[in-house]
This record gives C-alpha cells, structure tokens and sequence, in this order.
C-alpha cells in the first residue's frame, strides 16, 4: 500500500532556497545542523564575526559581512561532503571522520576542545557480561559500524575467533540503547558524553 499525499494548496507559501549564482565563488563551510555542536559552531561563527541570517528550515545561508556560504548538514554526512569535494571544509566529530573512512580524501587540520565524548562498549545491567572479551563473538549493534568492527576484528583475532564464531556487528542508526531491551544485540557501542573506564555498563 502506497501513501498519497495531496498536492500544495496554490496559497501555501514556499520557502525561498539559494541558487547555485549565489553560491559562486563563495567558499563552502559545511555545519552541523543541530545538537551540541550546531550550539558550539554557532558560538565559534559569532566569536569569529560570522554573521549570517539563516531563514526558517533553509539549510544553506551566506554570510553577511564574509565571502562564505553556511552549509548545514548532519553531522555524520559532513566528511563525505568535504572528501568528494561538495563543499570546502566543515566542522564535525572526530568520531565521525574515522567512521565515515575518508582516509586520503580530507585532512583534519585542527581539534576545536568542544563536543568531547567517548565511544564506549555497553551492555545492560543485569547482564553477565562483564568484560569487552566476554562480548567478543555475540551480538553488538551501534551506529558507529566501521569502529565497532575494527575494534571487535583485534579482540576476536586474539580470541581466535573465526567464522561464525566471531563477533556479529550490526548496525542501528538511533535509540542504540533500545537493541538490548528488544533482545537484537548483547551489547552496544554508544557515545557517552563524559570521558569514563573502557567499558561502562547501562541500565
């Protein structure tokens, strides 16, 4: 069953949207749109004198007083967009540039000192799990794939863990911590916003 949509009443208003003219020449500074670090680039655009007018659900604007177009994305699609070359540079993650493999295709010129947080392995409570090794060759979900991986690979190859038996790695975009309430994963890997142990353990 397919969804319809009705189409725009011929009063809707239309929300305006940047021509590629505007953009000509201007250099290309991709953004977070939202979260933590949307709030700290916003704070960073301001002390810099970056100003810029950004209209309602719009998310490209240019700057008033600076030959720059404000480009805002999310933050996970940011080194993809700078790597292929759709944009000139952009703020995100740390994390995120390792999970996106754009090893080559961007070069990380400076760590900013905001947005700080660990990628770390969680498992519930109750469970009795109580190393990294116990989790090796069960089930972890998490939206960093790539890292996840790439961690448990070391930890199974020292295991020798092969086959079957290594580490099943799956991927959820949100609510990570929902997999292991739902029964899909034994455990995850999550970002927490505070620097901890390797290894924490979540309700």
């Amino acid at each position: 069953m397919s969804a319809m949509y009705p189409p725009p009443s011929r009063d809707a208003s239309l929300t305006p949207v940047i021509d590629a003219e505007a953009l000509e020449g201007r250099l290309l500074f991709a953004i977070p749109k939202k979260g933590r670090l949307y709030e700290k680039c916003i704070e960073l655009l301001s002390g810099a004198d970056i100003q810029f007018r950004r209209s309602h659900r719009l998310d490209v604007c240019v700057a008033l007083n600076h030959n720059i177009a404000l480009v805002f994305l999310p933050a996970a699609d940011i080194p993809s967009f700078v790597g292929k070359g759709d944009v000139d540079l952009g703020i995100t993650g740390h994390d995120v540039v390792l999970e996106a493999q754009m090893d080559g295709l961007v070069t990380e010129i400076a760590r900013l000192g905001f947005g700080k947080c660990s990628l770390q392995v969680q498992v519930p409570e109750a469970s009795p799990i109580k190393t990294v090794e116990d989790l090796a060759g069960k089930r972890v979900v998490s939206s960093f794939k790539h890292l996840t991986k790439a961690h448990f690979d070391n930890i199974d190859a020292r295991l020798h863990l092969e086959g079957d038996q290594k580490t099943n790695i799956g991927y959820v975009g949100g609510s990570v911590e929902a997999a292991c309430a739902l029964g899909l994963a034994d455990g995850i890997v999550d970002l927490v916003g505070k620097l901890h142990d390797s290894e924490v353990r979540c309700p």
